[in-house]
């Protein structure tokens, strides 16, 4: 059984209490409709947004629109959400109760009662961004990894593995699990934990000043520094502080590996240029680059099941990685796959309810995840950018060898660009003095 505690009403003239839950546990679901009825509060504040309100209510899931996805980000941040929902979907399994239903228990109770309902959490989308944002690349190359060993794991439960649902109602659990998480990314604790807890806190201290007595239903994890905020509101960071997007890291490795890729890319013509090699070996260069990419790019997109006009678009615009990674080829796939398909959060359901299955072989549950538009959005743009990732590696190794033989073979190839260093140092000497 989860704790509750009784707070002080503070400065204003309400008060709150917070119940901190399992979103999984049915015994959570029992407190929750026995503290409502036995309190009968003004408001029932509980941890939803109002899209994930809006989904719980039956309500058609907000779609992706395809100008969104050239955002960059908009597919990880859809995995980021998937992973965080694929673990709970789980919990629920194994414990036979619908996550979530300690909400959907609250609200329920709460209009049985007369309360009014306060939809008291951060938007999902703007936690989700933000909890990737905060992340590393070595964290979310990970998160995304722990996922898929999830998904090969199908059909091979751990049932010698013993877990108490009470335990994650347990403060000292909690804080146990929370600092294990903590540990793998602070940055991302931060955004789904911290900043949480405050944006919360917030809306329940202004609930409480203006006179209402609340009973805020919460997940545990974030029970504990919701208490102290609201016994401490002074401390409280500002709202504009927790809202908003974040950029991310501005020299990530990503970025600075892909800035020294276009560098060399760029150098790579212009020093064969300023070494005087003709214009139809550097045109027979670029086409091979464009041909090399585009097949690469076009080939793995078909194969995560993209339509032709989207490989074709992907497969087209591969060569761009090499003047400006950042834009990798499979967003734009993926904005042409968008414009013929529908994909919104509801295709999570979905996955989860596949994955779900532990007893078909992994070659039919991966076939039955390509058809869910979320699923295959995902393996489209990972693919197409994967192909062209591979071309731009493997061309030094496989085409440029085979150009080279033109004026004399590869070390040639380097001789010259040697020699239009020199020609462009002293170029600029020249015009210098």
């Amino acid at each position: 059984m989860s704790d509750s505690a009784e707070l002080d009403a503070g400065d204003g003239d309400g008060s709150v209490r917070v119940v901190g839950t399992a979103h999984v546990s049915a015994d959570s679901v029992e407190e929750v409709r026995e503290t409502i009825d036995d309190e009968r509060p003004d408001v029932v504040a509980v941890e939803l947004d109002e899209g994930r309100y809006r989904q719980m209510q039956g309500e058609v899931a907000q779609d992706l629109e395809p100008s969104d996805l050239l955002q960059g980000n908009t597919v990880f941040q859809f995995i980021a959400y998937w992973m965080l929902s694929y673990v709970q979907a789980r919990m629920g399994d194994r414990f036979d109760i619908e996550p979530g239903a300690d909400m959907e228990a609250a609200i329920e109770a709460a209009e049985a009662v007369g309360s009014e309902v306060a939809l008291v959490d951060r938007d999902i989308q703007t936690t989700i961004q933000r909890f990737w944002a905060r992340m590393s690349i070595f964290e979310k190359l990970r998160m995304v990894w722990e996922l898929c060993l999830a998904m090969v794991g199908i059909g091979e439960p751990d049932e010698d593995e013993e877990f108490d649902i009470e335990e994650l109602t347990d403060g000292d659990v909690v804080s146990a699990m929370m600092e294990e998480f903590r540990q793998f990314s602070p940055g991302g604790a931060e955004a789904l934990i911290d900043e949480r807890d405050a944006y919360i806190a917030h809306n329940l201290v202004q609930l409480r000043d203006a006179g209402h007595d609340v009973v805020a239903i919460v997940g545990a994890g974030h029970r504990a520094g919701i208490e102290k905020y609201l016994e401490r509101p002074e401390t409280l960071p500002p709202m504009e502080d927790l809202v908003g997007t974040e950029s991310g890291s501005r020299f990530s490795l990503f970025k600075i590996f892909g800035y020294v890729m276009a560098l060399g890319f760029l150098s790579f013509f212009f020093l064969l240029f300023m070494a005087g090699v003709r214009n139809t070996l550097l045109l027979k260069v670029f086409g091979a680059w464009f041909l090399f990419n585009g097949v690469f790019a076009f080939g793995l997109a078909k194969l995560a099941g993209a339509r032709w006009t989207s490989a074709g678009v992907g497969g087209a615009v591969a060569w761009l990685t090499s003047v400006n990674p950042l834009l990798a080829p499979g967003w734009f796939a993926g904005y042409v796959e968008l414009k013929y398909t529908s994909v919104n959060v509801g295709d999570i359901a979905k996955l989860n309810e596949i994955l779900s299955d532990d007893e078909s072989p992994l070659k039919d549950i991966l076939g039955r995840m390509l058809d869910v538009p979320l699923f295959r959005l995902i393996a489209i743009v990972a693919m197409t950018n994967v192909g062209s990732m591979i071309a731009s590696l493997a061309f030094p190794f496989v085409v440029l060898p085979l150009l080279g033989s033109q004026v004399g073979g590869v070390d040639q190839i380097t001789n010259l660009m040697i020699q239009g260093a020199q020609n462009s140092a002293d170029l600029i000497i020249q015009t210098l003095t």
